[in-house]
């Protein structure tokens, strides 16, 4: 026998309640494997491949200008 022929079956005999449950769960497992099939890319390289064609490489960084120091509670 066929899986969905078992389990139409099986779900016959089921009160609506769980069916609904069954259902959801079911929707559920169908969103997943429709999630799992497009695998999030690093943010990093997405970031590099988008701005790529700006020429990034050659710009220079600037120093720091700001030092973060924690605030002081004592004034």
């Amino acid at each position: 026998m066929a899986t969905a022929q078992r389990l139409y079956q099986v779900t016959k005999q089921l009160p609506e309640s769980v069916l609904e449950e069954l259902l959801d769960f079911a929707e559920f497992l169908r969103q997943r494997k429709s999630c799992s099939k497009r695998q999030p890319e690093n943010i990093a390289k997405r970031i590099r491949r988008r701005f790529n064609d700006l020429g990034g490489e050659a710009l220079p960084i600037p120093e720091r200008q700001v030092t973060r120091l924690p605030p002081r509670w004592d004034q």
